[in-house]
């Protein structure tokens, strides 16, 4: 009787330890991801310019637990573009999310502070959304796309059509991303959704208005002194054309007064006085005129050349903002 039992024991003992190994492993495969997460951050130890990005960028630790687990790296040229090999032509590349790893591409231009913040969020985003359980990221989806119905903004919506053209099955991660960092208002449900990631997503989204600022602003410098230049070229065209044309007319008019001058064809000193006296006042108008003329042909050349200064300064951003590494010189 007591070896039935202590069999029977034995058995129960088994069973519970089979179902505990079955309840582990199950575990273990629905949280694989979270115990990979656990693993890197353990192994991963941020330098300061890393943890100084997730605090500017206002990350929470969930935030930064995801892009710490991402082991985010920051690089120069050449080592950024080994590794991020995937980019667009059409599109700036400041960093990536590959192989559960972020690189960011480490601009210098200290007229474009917070791009790098920014592009760190960005990338954390990323690798939140690559931890989305399949009913999450359904609901995450509708979202995002509901939100993508309702946006006005003119980059916002190039940016899309970009990724539908490049990596359509990627514009809803991408936006994921986008939306986070660049967009003030957003529906309470995703904003809900962003506050698990932020502390303050107004903050990032300052950062962005901040970099982008530095752009808007030449452009539209750019685009004003163009109309400027525009205007100022057809009215020194229109006036110098009515000018020559003058001018013509008063050398031929000159021309005449001499010839009845010489053959004596005025009938009296005041005749003489008074036509030499008309002629010489038309002659100061056009000189002024001309005056006038060269002083818009000098602010034409001023803004000509505030305009290639400002050109220069536009190509000298978007070099920063270049992660293509320099060419190899040949001999």
């Amino acid at each position: 009787m007591s070896s039935n039992v202590a069999g029977r024991g034995k058995t129960v003992a088994r069973l519970i330890i089979s179902l505990v190994l079955i309840a582990l492993a199950l575990w273990i495969f629905f949280h694989r991801q979270w115990i990979i997460d656990q693993v890197m951050l353990l192994r991963y130890t941020p330098s300061a310019e890393v943890s100084a990005l997730a605090d500017r960028s206002s990350m929470t630790d969930e935030g930064k637990r995801y892009f710490f687990a991402s082991r985010p790296e920051v690089h120069s040229a050449t080592t950024f573009n080994e590794r991020c090999r995937t980019r667009s032509e059409q599109s700036v590349v400041l960093g990536c999310y590959t192989l559960q790893r972020i690189y960011l591409f480490d601009v210098t231009d200290e007229r474009l502070e917070g791009v790098k913040e920014v592009t760190a969020a960005h990338e954390m985003l990323h690798a939140a959304y690559d931890r989305l359980g399949p009913s999450e990221r359904e609901r995450v989806n509708a979202l995002i796309q509901a939100e993508i119905d309702k946006v006005s903004d003119q980059r916002i919506l190039e940016l899309i059509k970009l990724y539908e053209k490049t990596e359509p099955g990627e514009k809803l991660n991408e936006m994921h991303s986008i939306l986070a960092t660049e967009s003030q208002q957003l529906a309470p449900e995703l904003e809900e959704y962003y506050r698990q990631y932020f502390d303050d997503r107004s903050a990032v989204v300052a950062l962005t208005q901040q970099y982008e600022s530095v752009f808007a602003s030449i452009k539209e410098t750019q685009s004003t002194l163009l109309a400027d230049l525009q205007a100022l070229n057809a009215t020194v065209k229109q006036r110098s054309d009515a000018l020559n044309a003058s001018i013509v007319t008063l050398n031929n008019d000159i021309a005449t007064f001499n010839q009845r001058a010489r053959s004596g064809q005025f009938s009296s000193q005041a005749e003489f006085n008074a036509g030499r006296s008309s002629l010489m006042q038309r002659q100061e108008a056009m000189q002024q005129e001309h005056d006038s003329i060269n002083r818009l042909i000098e602010q034409y050349n001023r803004k000509r050349d505030e305009l290639i200064a400002l050109n220069s300064e536009a190509e000298s951003l978007n070099q920063s903002l270049d992660s293509t590494p320099n060419e190899v010189p040949s001999f």
